[in-house]
């Protein structure tokens, strides 16, 4: 799990996370899970909701579900993307009626997606895609330029 807190200098900020997720109880569990992890989190049920907050607060990460009523996620990835193209998201989809989920991620990765979680979320999982993620969306290690 990415440590918000650096031996290396001043502390560092806790990670902003938002989770758009319509499943009360998935977005719940979710963002406990976070927070317990250190991760600052906002949570939302709606796509629409969460582009309005992300174009005024910096976030991290964003975790969200494809399927979910008004904006689906494959939308709210692809507007985040046109207005954030350096903002990582992470897809999560267990499928819907005749959509797989591994079918739905596969479209997510292809609208801008890094990284896909599947329902139901197993917690090592989940930290170990967003650890890889934020890892990776900080680039190389300054002193390794030395």
């Amino acid at each position: 799990m990415t440590d918000p807190v650096s031996d290396d200098g001043p502390p560092k900020r806790p990670p902003r996370v938002v989770i758009i997720e319509d499943d009360d109880t998935m977005r719940e569990m979710i963002g406990h899970m976070l927070e317990r992890g250190g991760y600052k989190v906002v949570m939302t049920s709606r796509a629409e909701h969460a582009i309005d907050l992300i174009a005024g607060v910096q976030m991290d990460l964003v975790l969200t579900d494809i399927f979910m009523p008004g904006m689906g996620g494959i939308e709210a990835i692809q507007r985040l993307r046109e207005s954030n193209p350096e903002l990582p998201i992470i897809a999560m989809s267990a499928g819907f009626q005749e959509v797989s989920g591994e079918h739905a991620t596969r479209a997510a990765m292809k609208m801008g997606a890094v990284a896909v979680v599947d329902k139901p979320i197993a917690r090592d999982q989940l930290f170990q895609v967003i650890e890889d993620v934020l890892s990776a969306d900080a680039g190389p290690d300054d002193d390794a330029a030395t």
